[in-house]
C-alpha cells in the first residue's frame, strides 16, 4: 500500500484532490523510480503536526534528515523584497532561536532564504511549491545543495514537478502547520505571506509579527494584524 501510494502521488504530481481519487479508484498505475525519499501518511517518521491540516499530504518527498521535524520547530515567513530593517530583524531572531528549535520556511527569495541561511550552523527544513527536485528561485540553487545535504528540503510534489503559482498556497499551509509558532517578519497587504498566517490562524497556530514604519510597503500586512490583534515582537533578545 505504501509503495502504491507513493506512485499515485507521482503519477498526480502531488495534486490532493487526484491522488485522493484514485485512492478511491481501482484504477492501476505504473512503478515509479524517484531519486529521493519519502513518508506517507501513517508512517512513524510522518510529520505528526501536518495531521492538523484538513488536507494533510498523502505523501511528504524529501532529501536530507527528515527527523529534524521531529524536534520543535519555529515558522519564520516574511516577503521576497524585504526591507534591511526587516532582514536584519530576521536575522537576530533566528540566531536567537536556533540553538533550540528547527527553522522552517519556504526557500523563496528574501525573508525565507535569511531565515535558512542563518540557521545552517544548527538545524532547517525548507518546505517547497514545486518537485523536490527543483531548484526555485535559481539564485539559491547552491542553498539548496546545502539543505538537502546537511538540513531537509520536504515537498508534496514528487521530482520533476515545475513551480507553478497555485502551489504555493498549497506550500504554505505545510510551512503553517509544521510548527505551533509562525513568525511574520515582513508582510505587503496582498501577499504569499498573509496566506500563510491565514493557513496558521485556521490551526490555531500561534502568531508574532514584527511592527514596521507606517510607510513602508513590505510591512503594511504586518502592521494590519497587529491591528486586528497578533501579538506583536517587540524584541528579539528577550525570547
Amino acid at each position: 500500500m505504501r509503495e502504491r501510494l507513493k506512485d499515485i502521488a507521482v503519477y498526480c504530481e502531488g495534486n490532493h484532490q487526484k491522488i485522493k481519487k484514485m485512492i478511491n479508484s481501482n484504477q492501476t498505475v505504473g512503478s515509479y523510480q524517484i531519486d529521493c525519499d519519502y513518508v506517507c501518511m501513517g508512517d512513524a517518521l510522518y510529520p505528526k503536526a501536518l495531521y492538523d491540516l484538513e488536507k494533510p499530504p498523502f505523501v511528504l518527498f524529501y532529501k536530507g534528515n527528515i527527523q529534524l521535524l521531529e524536534k520543535k520547530c519555529i515558522s519564520v515567513v516574511g516577503s521576497r523584497y524585504p526591507s534591511l530593517y526587516a532582514k536584519e530583524m530576521t536575522h537576530r531572531l533566528v540566531d536567537k532561536l536556533k540553538k533550540d528549535y528547527t527553522i522552517v520556511s519556504g526557500l523563496a527569495r528574501g525573508i525565507d532564504t535569511i531565515a535558512h541561511k542563518s540557521s545552517l550552523d544548527f538545524f532547517t527544513v525548507a518546505v517547497l511549491g514545486c518537485g523536490i527536485d527543483v531548484v526555485y528561485p535559481h539564485e539559491n540553487t547552491h542553498l539548496f545543495k546545502v539543505m538537502q545535504e546537511k538540513q531537509c528540503i520536504v515537498s508534496e510534489y514528487p521530482p520533476g514537478v515545475k513551480p507553478a503559482k497555485h502551489y504555493f498556497p498549497f506550500r504554505n499551509r505545510i510551512i503553517a502547520a509544521l510548527s505551533p509558532d509562525l513568525y511574520v517578519m515582513s508582510a505587503a497587504l496582498k501577499s504569499g505571506t498573509m496566506t500563510t498566517v491565514n493557513e496558521a490562524l485556521t490551526l490555531n497556530r500561534h502568531v508574532l509579527v514584527l511592527p514596521h514604519p507606517i510607510d513602508m510597503k513590505s510591512g503594511q500586512g504586518c502592521n494590519q494584524l497587529i491591528q486586528e490583534g497578533a501579538d506583536i515582537l517587540t524584541s528579539v533578545d528577550n525570547l
